[in-house]
């Protein structure tokens, strides 16, 4: 039982329109390091406080996924262990420029909460 409503969840969220950060302030400013300790300190908290909210994050990108309709940045947060995950939607989007691997950023996106790593989706380069 519980494993279909966390599927039907998790279908949900997947399917459920993008929403353009990019002209939203973001509520809550953060390191990447910082972002991962608030979440490692207690989980709880920081998602009452932090899902579904716009947030911006600034830290080192470790690694990079792209295809044509979406990218993938994740942002070091000190633990080799745990990244912060940044999803941004390409396809139908004007053309951004995606940060290089070992380059400092500012990403602003919607967090979905700590699955492994922190998660933020619709993202924007700031």
């Amino acid at each position: 039982m519980m494993l279909s409503v966390g599927f039907g969840f998790a279908f949900y969220l997947y399917n459920k329109p993008h929403r353009d950060t990019s002209a939203i302030k973001a509520e809550f400013s953060f390191d990447a390091r910082d972002l991962y300790t608030e979440y490692r300190r207690n989980e709880t908290a920081a998602d009452k406080k932090l899902v579904d909210k716009v947030i911006e994050v600034r830290g080192t990108v470790s690694d990079m996924r792209q295809n044509d309709s979406t990218a993938d940045i994740q942002l070091n947060t000190g633990d080799p262990q745990a990244t912060i995950s940044c999803s941004f939607l390409l396809a139908g989007q004007k053309k951004i420029s995606l940060p290089l691997k070992g380059g400092l950023v500012k990403i602003k996106g919607k967090c979905t909460g700590f699955l492994e790593d922190v998660n933020l989706v619709d993202c924007v380069v700031e």
